[in-house]
């Protein structure tokens, strides 16, 4: 007899829906929590690539003067052509007048209250290619994660620039 109600207390199903919502309310809960995670680091991104853009830009205007003025009008950029067949000429850049520009400029800046180092940059006639890093702290702090890197998130960004002469 005891047998027979101890299988009938485990066939009884009353309050299983209550653990199942219950569990799936956590699991919403925290993928909300990853995608609110996911979403900030992506804006944090997004400032960094405008920070970069603004350095990049400035630095780009480091005018080589010797390979610019040296007479022909096609001693400098590429000759590869548009689509139209007429040349792309492109203002050729001082490499390391636009090296310490850029660092200066970055050096002034800083993505929510974090530095940014220059962990990248390749500079070659008329193009400039810089990549910048920096971190942020995380929105939500999970205790497992907080302790592997202290609560920061890694924020990378490539840019580049080139300037074309216009021809009209």
């Amino acid at each position: 007899m005891q047998n027979k109600a101890f299988i009938d207390f485990l066939r009884k199903e009353s309050g299983s829906i209550s653990v199942l919502i219950s569990g799936l309310f956590l699991l919403v809960l925290t993928l909300s929590i990853g995608i609110i995670d996911v979403t900030d680091s992506y804006l944090a991104k997004r400032e960094l690539i405008a920070i970069g853009e603004d350095a990049i830009l400035v630095a780009s205007h480091s005018l080589d003067e010797n390979r610019y003025y040296s007479g022909s009008p096609n001693s400098f950029g590429n000759s590869f052509g548009d689509s139209f067949g007429e040349p792309n000429r492109r203002v050729p850049i001082n490499c390391a007048s636009a090296a310490l520009k850029f660092s200066a400029e970055i050096s002034t800046r800083n993505l929510r209250r974090n530095l940014i180092g220059v962990s990248g940059w390749s500079c070659s006639d008329d193009q400039i290619t810089a990549s910048i890093s920096s971190s942020i702290q995380a929105l939500v702090n999970f205790p497992i994660i907080s302790r592997i890197n202290g609560g920061k998130i890694g924020v990378n960004a490539t840019i580049g620039a080139t300037s074309e002469i216009s021809i009209t």
